[in-house]
């Protein structure tokens, strides 16, 4: 069954839908009066105009990750989280209602208790979260005028509770392991051979060579020759490694050695995690604190984050009218990203060595015999270089004088951060109906990075190691002034607020290297005896913004939400600062009219609309650009966008030359994001919940890091560029079908589906795989169109157009010179088109059992991963193949379906429609099986008690094994846009876990 079957028929099943608020909450939890966290403040649901959802914190109970928003895939409607990284302590990626920009960020802004987040989302202890709300639309986020354009994701954490004291102690304990298998690689060293063999053969009869002359070649070359593989890990002669005749490998032949490169580097680590927490309160005092321990260890080697949390938040009345709330967090993180610093297409790219390092080649040294090196410090690693003593003495003709094995072992790249979060409120009920509250946050990240380069091997051993100490220090201060009004006159109610708002962020980097170490493994920077560079910078940030609400109810029938906000940001030029946002929302709630009053089918329905405006001015640098002062800390946001950026280059005498290596523009102005919203909710039965939306997203103004002509001296320019809509449909459907005393059953879920289209773009452009044209989805692939194999020779074959004397295409022939070959924008583009997820819930008893499922449909993505695995060269690297070459052309195999593949062509395998695969998938996102005993069984100061097994992404199908669309970004110009790269993919988790309550 295919994927897109699978999806359906267990969308008839699960109900593909979900209700909006409720989403995997259970129905008795979610009254048409309960109150929603909003923007500045709260609401009534009911009187929301604007699409909101909202997850508790019984529905995080269960969560197994460093980042609570990771397990939420597939659970909110309109969101698509997907585990962008499996290393443990890396963000998700998450995009409100489809793509939002191209150059700028699509990232979401997140706020923790009022206040915009300026520390990493990591910090945060899943075990203090209250509720986690989702603002989708632009009537709902607008007060965060310049920030909200991408949707805004607020986070309560929990407070203290009136009443005796509870205690509650969380622990977890369980296995990680890799969640998706490998790409079907070759993994048997005899069958590698056989298979490079052919490789060569092919190559030789392609040359001009008789088929008995080319195999007789072919067997002579294979260890020893020009493109020879120079290990042979059998024990007969390397000439007579796989007989001539056959093409197999020589039956005498007795396998000496062989390593797993995968097993050794991915192997199953243990999770553990911790947590204590009292609540406590008064009718004057409330008191919360929290301490939590994680210990996260990642499926590759000596990868891992742990944290350590500590909460404490404190709410007083300290008068009838005067109230004080104050929080503060702590956290300590430690992650080890062995992987984090390599590029997908680098050696030292772990994730990639272990696909393309071949199964001949060997992770430990050997003797002539098959057995063990040793050394005075022990076994010793291969890596692959004649002039390393440390190996075989023989040139491995991948990756040369290294071995990700030894690197992950003897390399160290560790990141630890403190991390302190602040919050207090001071609220004044001054007169009747009004409120003075002022808001005040800090957000502060100290980290230090250090990165170990061993001495024995690798990529620093030409420096005999390195060793790089790093330093960041970054502060967030959050100022709100709120002055509101609520006031009800009989059926009358309005709400209405004004304030200003001013956040800055001012962070500073250094980062310096050594090299020569002095004493191996010590990774103190004063153990390298040789000065290499030191850099630093410095990114100020700040935002203002002057904000007004006014919200009106008549009835609990008609309401109306308005605001409006005006924001200056610093990324602008003087001339172009400031930005005027608004957002406005009608709702009526039709079933507390007469006519729907009382019936029993219909027992709610709210129907909605609002359309707002808001601001993008998160630009990013392009991957393409080059500052040795930013180098360790990547090229990131860019602060300065309308002002030209220099760097001074010194020589080896200290003289310096300065360059430019950004382009300013004063030109550039805000990307205005556009949102229209609306739909209807409805309940039936008091069973059945429907969320029905429209949405249209336009985007004007988009700012775009613009490819230039290398004739102009510079790669790119900012500019805003043009405009782009997605539009869209949103559902959601939940069914409680059953609720009884002892059993309930619900199912649930959710389908997005948008369309992406540039509606205004004065001349269209390329970017890497993809052309940006009016009229066209964003991220529309352009490249060469595979047009079949040559029987004959092997070849590849693709389109080309014919054209008139005027230019005109006439029509279509096929060539087999690459260079040649026209280049088309295909009707495929990277964007999905259906994204959501569904599940299902049983109770029975104390017994709950829940499931949970993502998917995605209708976009495509570039398998480069797969296209290397069948890369067809002139020279260069050998790397292990996919078991599609046995599809490929051979003098014996002249029908295959795809091209020849060998040490001679280099074209056959290029860039095109070729590798382009659907992107579709469905994960199992989690599964849990839980018991609650019930009091009567507990012993006297036990409250509560409860254990359960569970499971997180626990299996994924998509369209080839090894492929997991997942991983890809889109709409980031330092990201993957698209295309399959060596990242650290998913991993499962299966854990058992213990609640208890006092």
């Amino acid at each position: 069954m295919n994927v897109k079957l699978r999806v359906l028929s267990a969308g008839a099943l699960f109900f593909v839908g979900q209700a909006a608020f409720a989403q995997t909450i259970p129905k008795d939890t979610v009254k048409i009066d309960e109150v929603v966290v909003v923007a500045f403040g709260k609401q009534k649901r009911e009187a929301i105009a604007g699409s909101v959802t909202k997850i508790d914190a019984k529905e995080l109970a269960n969560v197994q990750s460093s980042n609570m928003i990771t397990s939420l895939s597939g659970k909110i409607g309109g969101v698509q989280i997907t585990t962008n990284s499996g290393q443990p302590g890396d963000p998700p990626q998450v995009r409100f209602r489809g793509l939002g920009s191209l150059s700028s960020s699509n990232n979401p802004l997140y706020v923790v208790d009022g206040m915009p987040f300026g520390g990493n989302i990591n910090s945060l202890n899943n075990n203090d979260i209250e509720s986690i709300t989702f603002l989708k639309d632009a009537s709902a986020s607008a007060l965060y005028g310049s920030r909200g354009a991408n949707g805004v994701v607020m986070i309560t954490t929990k407070r203290g509770k009136k009443g005796k004291m509870n205690i509650t102690f969380d622990t977890k304990f369980g296995v990680n392991s890799r969640a998706v298998k490998e790409y079907d690689l070759i993994r048997d060293p005899g069958e590698f051979y056989q298979v490079y063999f052919e490789r060569l053969r092919v190559g030789n009869v392609f040359s001009g060579m008789t088929y008995a002359d080319a195999s007789a070649a072919a067997a002579s070359d294979l260890i020893d020759g020009t493109e020879g593989l120079g290990y042979n890990n059998f024990n007969v002669a390397n000439d007579q490694l796989v007989d001539p005749t056959t093409g197999r490998l020589n039956p005498n032949a007795k396998l000496l050695y062989q390593d797993d490169w995968q097993k050794e580097m991915f192997k199953p680590s243990v999770r553990q995690e911790y947590n204590v927490s009292l609540q406590a309160g008064s009718d004057k005092l409330s008191t919360y604190f929290s301490v939590g321990y994680l210990d996260d260890k990642g499926f590759l080697l000596n990868s891992g984050f742990k944290r350590f949390t500590g909460r404490s938040k404190v709410d007083y009345q300290i008068t009838d009218k005067l109230k004080l709330n104050t929080s503060i967090n702590y956290t300590r993180s430690d992650q080890s990203s062995p992987n984090s610093q390599s590029s997908s297409s680098q050696y030292s790219n772990l994730i990639g060595w272990g696909r393309n390092i071949a199964p001949i080649y060997p992770i430990w040294a050997r003797n002539a015999d098959g057995s063990f090196k040793y050394n005075s410090s022990g076994q010793m690693y291969d890596f692959g270089t004649l002039e390393n003593v440390n190996g075989m003495g023989l040139a491995r003709p991948y990756g040369g004088g290294l071995n990700a094995y030894a690197k992950a072992q003897l390399d160290q790249i560790r990141n630890v951060e403190d991390n302190i979060n602040g919050r207090a409120s001071l609220s004044w009920n001054f007169f009747d109906g009004f409120n003075f509250t002022y808001n005040f946050g800090m957000d502060v990240v100290d980290g230090h990075y250090n990165g170990y380069g061993n001495n024995l091997g690798g990529d620093y051993v030409s420096y005999n190691g390195e060793i790089r100490s790093s330093t960041s220090f970054e502060q967030t201060f959050n100022n709100q002034q709120l002055l509101s009004w609520k006031k009800n006159f009989g059926k009358h109610n309005i709400d209405v607020l004004i304030g200003h708002e001013n956040n800055d962020y001012k962070a500073k980097m250094l980062s310096g290297t050594r090299t020569n170490l002095v004493i191996p493994g010590l990774t103190n920077a004063s153990n390298g005896s040789r000065f290499s560079d030191l850099n630093g910078f410095n990114d100020n940030y700040s935002v203002e913004g002057f904000l007004s609400r006014f919200n009106y109810g008549y009835a609990n029938k008609y309401f109306v939400n308005a605001s409006f906000r005006r924001d200056a940001s610093s990324i602008f030029s003087p001339e172009n600062r400031w930005g005027n946002f608004f957002g406005l929302g009608g709702a009526w709630m039709a079933s507390n009219e007469n006519f729907l009053k009382g019936n029993k089918a219909i027992t709610s329905l709210k129907l909605k609309a609002s359309y707002g405006e808001q601001g993008n001015d998160a630009l990013f640098y392009p991957a393409s650009v080059t500052m040795n002062h930013r180098s360790y800390f990547g090229f990131g946001r860019n602060y300065k966008a309308y002002q030209d950026q220099y760097e001074n280059i010194p020589d080896a005498g200290g003289n310096t030359s300065i360059v430019q290596v950004y382009v300013g523009n004063k030109d550039i102005k805000w990307e205005t994001s556009k949102s229209f919203n609306t739909g209807f909710e409805l309940e039936l039965f008091n069973r059945i919940n429907l969320d029905v939306e429209y949405f249209q997203r336009k985007v004007d103004d988009l700012l775009f890091n613009f490819p230039l002509a290398l004739s102009t001296g510079t790669a790119f320019i900012t500019r805003n560029i043009g405009d782009m809509k997605n539009t869209g449909v949103e559902l959601n459907l939940s069914a409680d079908i059953v609720k009884g005393k002892n059993f309930n059953w619900t199912v649930y879920g959710n389908s997005t589906y948008y369309k992406n289209k540039i509606t205004y773009l004065p001349s269209s452009f390329t970017s890497g795989l993809f052309k940006f044209d009016e009229g066209k989805e964003a991220y529309t692939y352009y490249m060469r169109k595979f047009a079949g194999v040559n029987s004959s020779n092997g070849n590849a074959a693709w389109y080309v157009d014919i054209k008139d004397a005027n230019g005109n295409v006439t029509g279509q022939k096929t060539t087999e010179d690459y260079a040649n070959a026209t280049l088309y924008s295909l009707d495929k583009s990277a964007n999905p088109k259906f994204y959501g997820g569904f599940g299902t819930k049983v109770g029975y008893k104390g017994i709950n059992v829940s499931v949970n499922f993502g998917y995605q449909f209708g976009g495509y993505m570039y398998d480069s991963i797969y296209a290397g695995m069948l890369r067809s060269r002139g020279s260069g690297d050998v790397t292990n193949f996919h078991k599609d070459i046995y599809n490929t052309w051979t003098p014996t195999n002249t029908s295959a379906s795809l091209p020849a593949v060998d040490r001679v062509r280099r074209y056959n395998m290029e860039a095109s429609d070729l590798f382009l695969i659907k992107s579709d998938y469905i994960s199992l996102e989690d599964a849990s099986i839980t018991y609650d005993l019930t009091n009567n069984v507990l012993p006297e100061g036990i409250s509560g008690l409860s254990f359960g097994v569970y499971g997180t992404n626990l299996a994924l199908w998509s369209k080839r094994k090894g492929m997991d669309p997942r991983l890809n970004t889109l709409g980031n110009s330092l990201g993957n846009n698209g295309t399959s790269t060596n990242k650290y993919g998913a991993q499962r988790t299966i854990s058992f876990g213990l609640t208890v309550k006092f």
